[in-house]
């Protein structure tokens, strides 16, 4: 984008450059380059997750990217250079398609080969609900002496996540003591995320579950 508008003739702020990244997970950073009066800066500068649809002066917005950060640099002649770094998605709809990893992983595997599945991802959930997510569809969890367990979804955003090794079962004596026996398949090991303007970039790690316990009488 070219502009000839610098100096006193700026009222406002002139667009001087638009430049745009996508990370590998799908979300976008855009950074613009503004010229602003250096007596205008206070005023002109605009606050964090602010949206690009509302301060931004380009001729296309987006109203799923907001400010990350701004940088200022004052220059000769009343002048101040601004960039204003944008986060988010310019789409305005849908959610980029996950990233799934196999990582090899020691003393991991039941049925499966030895690794966790590790799954990166950009979500609209806010941080309530995706910590609520830990807690819910839990599907496996058939006797109290066994730990709670989370299974692994079978698409996110989109993408379908890799097939249990083997069906789930529960398996327990008939009549006396034995062993009982759980095997759960792909369930949450980890969940973590960090907040990115309006959305959460998230990683969830994934390995097999199977638990025994020994009953006596």
């Amino acid at each position: 984008m070219a502009t000839t508008i610098i100096g006193s003739a700026i009222n406002t702020k002139v667009l001087k450059r638009q430049n745009f990244n996508k990370e590998p997970n799908g979300l976008e950073t855009l950074i613009e380059a503004y010229a602003i009066k250096t007596s205008n800066r206070a005023s002109v500068v605009p606050e964090k997750e602010t949206l690009h649809s509302a301060f931004s002066s380009a001729s296309t917005t987006y109203q799923r990217m907001v400010v990350e950060s701004v940088a200022t640099e004052e220059e000769d002649g009343g002048i101040t250079s601004m960039l204003v770094t944008f986060v988010g998605l310019t789409s305005s709809t849908g959610l980029p398609p996950a990233i799934i990893r196999l990582i090899p992983t020691a003393g991991e595997g039941v049925y499966g080969p030895p690794l966790t599945i590790e799954a990166e991802y950009v979500t609209d959930v806010n941080v309530t609900q995706f910590l609520a997510g830990q807690l819910s569809n839990n599907l496996n969890q058939v006797a109290t002496l066994f730990t709670e367990t989370i299974k692994m979804p079978a698409f996110i955003n989109g993408v379908a996540m890799p097939k249990d090794p083997r069906t789930a079962f529960f398996a327990a004596p008939q009549l006396g003591g034995g062993v009982i026996e759980s095997y759960s398949g792909y369930c949450y090991l980890s969940k973590s995320c960090e907040r990115r303007g309006l959305f959460l970039v998230a990683r969830d790690t994934f390995h097999e579950v199977q638990q025994l316990a020994i009953i006596t009488r």
